[in-house]
């Protein structure tokens, strides 16, 4: 396992600030350019809204949300295809001063679920947290979301890769489930992290989940402390094996470490060991991913197991940065 990790200092105190990710796996290298503009788009928005004093909670939908719709990511627009062809999405975000926390799972006709779980998490007063498939659509429908036709999610990246997919998966027994190798498929979710002036901590992520993978599964992402966390004291979003991710809890016992008061690149480096370590695929191989952790002074850390990882960020009084 090659694990890579880093810092985002915050100097001269807390102010408002943010990260992102756009996934972690082998990243080719003629997608790096949209990746970083895709990031780069995210957090102009995202620092607009913090310099106008806006809640976390808002910033990180959307910042997501630009992700969601800019095609160069494995959600909203650029999501990878199931098995049957189709896109389907899942995104959840929570708020750390509250606790508050939104969700859906499987949507087909929303182009951007991270907004409907954050509509979620606002108007439905603790009653309902998660809403799938049809009931999630609904909820969007009648809030006064556009649904769209799922077609019109597809991107021709991704029916090419789905094509390709296809070919190779005739290769293999029909008893046998065909998916792409872990490392080399798209891991991909989209995620943010954020500050506000007022120091209240969110976390965001959305996903199109695993290509070629069966209709209906749901990896880690709108699940709260698996794919995202946020407490008073840091917030975290996670990229990578979404089953793996799920059984070890990784976002929320990440922050759980940095309440403890441990430092931030060695919870993020420890945790994907821990799960790297725990959780193999059928082949030996440990589950891979990427993770990152924001406290509430404003320091950042990231850390990933794979191939590569594109990230970026912002502090009060610093520049945007981002990187693959």
């Amino acid at each position: 396992m090659t694990l890579k990790s880093g810092i985002q200092p915050v100097p001269g105190g807390a102010g408002a600030c943010l990260m992102v990710h756009g996934g972690a796996w082998d990243i080719p290298g003629d997608v790096h350019a949209d990746h970083l503009d895709g990031m780069r788009q995210a957090l102009r928005l995202g620092r607009r809204l913090l310099r106008e004093g806006a809640p976390a909670r808002r910033v990180v939908a959307e910042v997501v949300a630009v992700m969601e719709s800019h095609g160069a990511f494995d959600a909203g627009r650029g999501a990878v295809l199931t098995l049957e062809g189709t896109v389907e999405l899942d995104a959840g975000l929570m708020d750390g001063a509250t606790l508050d926390y939104g969700g859906v799972l499987g949507v087909r006709r929303i182009e951007n679920p991270v907004r409907v779980a954050h509509r979620l998490l606002e108007a439905s007063d603790g009653r309902m947290r998660l809403l799938a498939c049809e009931g999630a659509e609904r909820f969007a429908a009648a809030q006064g979301f556009p649904l769209v036709e799922n077609e019109a999610l597809i991107c021709a990246r991704e029916r090419a890769r789905y094509e390709q997919l296809r070919r190779e998966a005739v290769r293999y027994h029909t008893s046998h489930p065909f998916l792409p190798p872990q490392d080399r498929a798209p891991q991909g979710t989209v995620g943010c992290v954020a500050r506000d002036r007022q120091g209240r901590l969110a976390a965001a992520t959305s996903t199109g989940g695993t290509p070629f993978r069966p209709s209906g599964r749901v990896g880690d992402t709108p699940l709260p402390g698996a794919g995202y966390y946020a407490t008073a004291q840091a917030a975290a979003s996670a990229t990578g094996w979404g089953e793996a991710i799920a059984a070890v809890l990784l976002c929320a016992r990440a922050v759980d470490r940095v309440a403890e008061g441990l430092g931030l690149e060695a919870v993020v480096s420890d945790r994907l060991r821990h799960m790297h370590t725990r959780i193999r695929n059928p082949e030996g191989r440990g589950a891979t991913g990427g993770l990152l952790l924001l406290d509430a002074h404003g320091r950042g850390a990231w850390a990933f197991t794979t191939p590569r990882m594109a990230r970026g960020g912002w502090y009060e009084g610093g520049e945007i940065w981002v990187e693959v």
